[in-house]
């Protein structure tokens, strides 16, 4: 009793004072985005238990597949991809612009509408159901504010960089921007009205391609290269060539999108410029990772040690390899036999899961102890559950993406052959091939959620029982412009 007493005195303790600190927004975000982290990963894992057992829960909509998959990843790319990539534009825009952030105040406030307005519009998925297509589910009314409170870290990061008195911009800061003004954009691509039809399927593959591919790990990117720089004290490797892998994945992220529907209904000459498109996903993040790991040169050893560096570089990694197989889904050989299958879900869960968040807390953990005051809480603790999140997301993710292949593979061979079609009880005989890694899958998805909970956890610990330690200096606005 007096221990919980003295932790939540400790918790208001350090809420105080970060409310008075000029990262207060970026660290409230942090906090948040830890949060809907842990929630959207809960989700998921129950999502794939919904997927190896299909009637469990059968008595209530509220969980079954359909509501579940659309509330899963609204709250892992809104709820913790959308807080995330806005603390890190809160974090890094003063310290590479030269200048205080701008209008901090409405920062702070619109972060906390922010996640008030995705936890409602899930909270409506859940109940209502879905309203359109892929991440443009939420009610019309709730896609107005989330319109409103996407834009205005925007609108905040572009006037601060307005006013820098750095020359040029940071590479770090290309993909912060690029991150802040594709999530409104694409979210307005997601609930524009469409034609129907083909037009709808595009729409909706536009949006998703567009969030899960450059939206939801662009912040998260750009922050690795200031994490490994500042952790090792080595200018980056090639700057040039960071800024090129984001400039190809800015023009090819989102033309490469109709590759996913490979020999559906949209037009042939459609699908052979996504086809050629797509492999710029790979390039841009091999190129990305490239920069890392050759920034990294003389400093390897540090990296057994420091969970900053060990979650970026790890989430690089995987970031890389889920982009390479988007880039191979491009190639219609493999897109016909994939394209509705698990493999998509197999990768964006190798996205949202593992690659993002494994790159979004290992910013957290070089950031939030500087901006906090307070040292990171049990670095080895937090060393071995980004272990269990990495080898049991991990595997989540590659079942999936094998089930994907069985299944386009089944469906392929069954119509060739005459065996069996591809729809009715046909496509009940392909799902009984895969259903032992289905169940698998949903196992190890539970594994990952417990270790992302210790994960989040660290964070919330370094806010109440972290040692005290010196923060950074930043230049503060007298008044809030």
């Amino acid at each position: 009793m007096a221990q919980a007493t003295n932790d939540n005195a400790g918790l208001r303790s350090a809420l105080s004072a970060t409310s008075r600190r000029p990262d207060s927004a970026a660290i409230n975000l942090m906090v948040l985005s830890a949060i809907f982290l842990v929630l959207g990963a809960a989700a998921m894992a129950l999502l794939l238990i919904k997927l190896a057992i299909p009637g469990l829960f059968d008595a209530t909509s509220l969980i079954s597949y359909g509501h579940l998959r659309p509330a899963a990843f609204a709250l892992l790319v809104f709820g913790f991809g959308g807080t995330a990539t806005q603390a890190v534009a809160y974090y890094l825009t003063p310290r590479l612009a030269g200048t205080p952030l701008r209008r901090a105040a409405v920062a702070s406030l619109n972060g906390y509408l922010y996640a008030l307005v995705v936890a409602i519009g899930t909270a409506a998925v859940v109940v209502g159901g879905p309203e359109q297509g892929e991440f443009g589910e939420f009610p019309a009314a709730i896609d107005v504010l989330m319109v409103i409170t996407l834009l205005v870290p925007a609108l905040i990061v572009s006037d601060t960089l307005r006013h820098r008195t750095e020359q040029g911009l940071f590479v770090s800061l290309s993909y912060v921007l690029g991150a802040v003004w594709w999530y409104p954009a694409l979210y307005l691509v997601a609930n524009l009205p469409s034609g129907g039809g083909v037009a709808n399927l595009l729409q909706s593959g536009v949006a998703s391609a567009g969030m899960l591919t450059m939206a939801l790990p662009a912040a998260a990117l750009g922050a690795s290269f200031y994490v490994v720089t500042k952790e090792t004290k080595a200018p980056l490797f090639s700057s040039s060539l960071a800024r090129a892998a984001f400039w190809t994945l800015a023009g090819t992220g989102l033309v490469a999108a109709p590759a996913r529907y490979a020999g559906g209904p949209a037009p042939a000459w459609l699908e052979t410029i996504a086809s050629v498109m797509s492999l710029g996903l790979g390039v841009a993040a091999v190129s990305a990772l490239a920069v890392l790991m050759l920034t990294m040169a003389g400093h390897w050893e540090s990296v057994g040690t420091n969970p900053a560096l060990k979650l970026t570089l790890t989430g690089a990694a995987v970031y890389t390899a889920a982009s390479v197989l988007y880039a191979a889904q491009g190639f219609r050989s493999v897109g016909a036999v994939v394209g509705l299958t698990t493999w998509h879900d197999g990768l964006a869960i190798a996205m949202a899961m593992v690659a993002v968040p494994l790159l979004a807390l290992g910013f957290f953990f070089h950031a939030f102890p500087r901006a906090s005051g307070r040292s990171l809480f049990r670095p080895a603790a937090a060393m071995r559950a980004a272990r269990l999140t990495l080898w049991a997301g991990g595997l989540t993710s590659a079942l999936l993406i094998v089930a994907g292949m069985i299944m386009g593979l089944s469906w392929n061979a069954g119509v060739a052959s005459g065996s069996f079609g591809n729809a009715g009880v046909g496509f009940q005989q392909s799902l009984g091939n895969v259903s032992a890694l289905y169940t698998i899958a949903a196992v190890a998805a539970v594994v990952a959620t417990y270790g992302l909970a210790l994960l989040a956890g660290t964070i919330a610990r370094t806010y109440t029982s972290g040692e005290v330690q010196a923060t950074e200096l930043l230049i503060e606005s007298s008044v809030d412009e």
